[in-house]
């Protein structure tokens, strides 16, 4: 394999979520000196937390939008006018609208986690956008 190939091997691999330490081995092993290993690692690990970041955003931003509007939907069944209607159908409501909400929440706060600690997360980007 020619560097190129092995520094973009190395790429892949960060981009995986495989740990630096083992991509080190690999560029060490294939001939990359020891500070350019480290230099290039350095730069697909921030290249790999911003991709993670930038879902953190896109997961925060869902998880409000989801969570506004199911809390919108049932204050609105509660506090709509002719609101003895609309409890009637509050009782079949909720629970779905719970489950809607709490699914937001779940997206809102994985969003934040990703954004502030995307080091944490040691799956593959594709997997981690899915």
């Amino acid at each position: 394999m020619t560097s190129d190939q092995v520094i973009t091997e190395a790429r892949a691999r960060i981009i995986w979520g495989e740990p630096s330490s083992s991509v080190r081995g690999f560029l060490v092993s294939n001939g990359i000196s020891d500070t350019v290993a480290d230099t290039k690692i350095k730069e697909f690990v921030l290249e790999r937390q911003t991709e993670i970041r930038r879902l953190g955003i896109k997961y925060i931003l869902s998880g409000v939008i989801v969570t506004a509007a199911s809390c919108g939907v049932l204050l609105w069944l509660l506090f709509a006018p002719g609101s003895f209607n609309a409890v009637r159908w509050l009782g079949a409501s909720v629970s779905i609208l719970a489950c809607i909400g709490l699914y937001g929440i779940w997206k809102l706060l994985r969003g934040v986690i990703y954004l502030a600690r995307p080091q944490t997360e040691h799956k593959s980007i594709s997997d981690v956008a899915e």
